[in-house]
C-alpha cells in the first residue's frame, strides 16, 4: 500500500530536479527525505481516520494534520484507489474502506490458527522426531510461521517470516492439491518454475500428475526440489469453508528422512492437518469433523 502510494512521488520527484545557479542537482538526500515524510503523511491520515467514527472531510483533515490541502487530496485519492479510503459522496467525508478490514482478517486468522495449531505442531515434531512447519498461503508463495524442533532435527532452513516457493515445496504443494483447477492455474501460471536443484519440477505436466499423485494420498512431498539436502512431507490445512488457509509439514536432512520413511510421515502430516482443520471449523459434506484423509470425491482432478 505504502509503495504504491509512493509510485506518484517517486515520479514527481524523477522528474525535478533542485537548480542553484543554473545547475542541475539530483535530489537524492532530499529525495529520500520526501519519501520518509510521505510515509509518515500517509499513516497520519490513517490514524486520523481511525479516530473519527464519522469520518472527515478533507478540510478537517487539512486542518487537523496541518498539509495543504492539495497535499492530503493527493494522498487520500492514492489510498482511495487501493480501497483502504472510501468517501461519502453526499457528505464528502472520508472514512477507512473495507480493504483496512480484510487485512485485518488475515492477520487474525493467522493469529488464531497459530494459536490453535501450536500444540499439535509440537505434538507431530515430538512423535516424527523431525522439525514440524506450518505455513501459509500469499498468493503463489507460502509464508513460514511457526516450527517446532527437535534437538538434533533441521534447523538450518525455514526459518519463521520467511518465504517459499509454491511448486518446489510439500507446503506449497499441499495447498495446491487441494485448489480448484482455476486457483491451481492461476497459481502456477504466477509462479516461473525455475529450476532449484536437479529434482526441481519445472514442467507444468509433471506438476500436475504430482499434485495428482498427491490428492490420491493425501499428502504432498519435497524430495530435494528446494534445496539439494532437504526432504519434506505436508498435507492442507481447510477452513469452515473448505479453502486451503495453510498447510503443516515435516522436514529434515535426507540423510535423516529416507524415501521409505515418507508415507508413514506424511500420513501423520496429514492426520495433523486434519485436527487443525477441524480446530478452523472444517467439516465434509456430511457435516461431520472428520479427518482429512485421501482425496475428496468433490475435488477435481487435474
Amino acid at each position: 500500500m505504502v509503495a504504491c502510494c509512493l509510485n506518484h512521488y517517486d515520479v514527481f520527484w524523477s522528474g525535478h530536479r533542485d537548480t542553484c545557479c543554473g545547475a542541475t542537482r539530483s535530489p537524492t538526500n532530499s529525495s529520500l527525505t520526501m519519501k520518509v515524510r510521505s510515509v509518515k503523511r500517509i499513516f497520519d491520515i490513517v490514524e486520523a481516520l481511525s479516530m473519527s467514527r464519522s469520518g472527515m472531510t478533507l478540510a478537517e483533515l487539512s486542518a487537523t494534520l496541518e498539509l495543504h490541502r492539495s497535499t492530503v487530496h493527493r494522498f487520500l485519492t492514492d489510498l482511495a484507489e487501493r480501497g483502504y479510503v472510501d468517501k461519502d459522496r453526499d457528505s464528502s467525508h472520508y472514512r477507512l474502506g473495507l480493504r483496512f478490514i480484510e487485512l485485518t482478517g488475515v492477520y487474525l486468522d493467522n493469529v488464531e490458527l497459530k494459536t490453535e495449531a501450536r500444540p499439535h505442531l509440537v505434538s507431530l515434531s515430538n512423535r516424527s522426531g523431525h522439525t514440524a512447519f506450518i505455513a501459509f498461503l500469499d498468493g503463489s508463495e507460502v509464508v513460514y510461521i511457526d516450527k517446532a524442533e527437535q534437538q538434533q532435527s533441521l534447523r538450518r532452513y525455514s526459518i519463521v517470516g520467511t518465504r517459499a516457493p509454491l511448486y518446489c515445496t510439500a507446503l506449497g504443494k499441499a495447498l495446491l492439491m487441494s485448489m480448484s483447477d482455476a486457483e491451481f492455474e492461476r497459481a502456477v501460471h504466477a509462479a516461473k518454475l525455475a529450476r532449484l536443484t536437479r529434482n526441481t519440477i519445472t514442467s507444468v505436466d509433471e506438476l500436475v500428475a504430482e499434485i495428482s499423485r498427491s490428492r490420491e494420498r493425501g499428502w504432498a512431498m519435497d524430495n530435494c526440489e528446494r534445496y539439494d539436502d532437504i526432504r519434506c512431507v505436508a498435507a492442507p490445512i481447510l477452513d469452515y469453508r473448505r479453502q486451503p488457509i495453510a498447510a503443516v509439514s515435516v522436514s529434515d536432512y535426507a540423510r535423516n528422512l529416507p524415501l521409505e520413511e515418507m508415507p508413514v510421515l506424511g500420513n501423520m502430516a496429514r492426520e495433523t492437518a486434519g485436527v487443525i482443520s477441524r480446530l478452523m471449523g472444517y467439516t465434509d459434506r456430511t457435516g461431520r469433523n472428520t479427518l482429512l484423509g485421501g482425496q475428496d470425491q468433490d475435488t477435481p482432478i487435474l
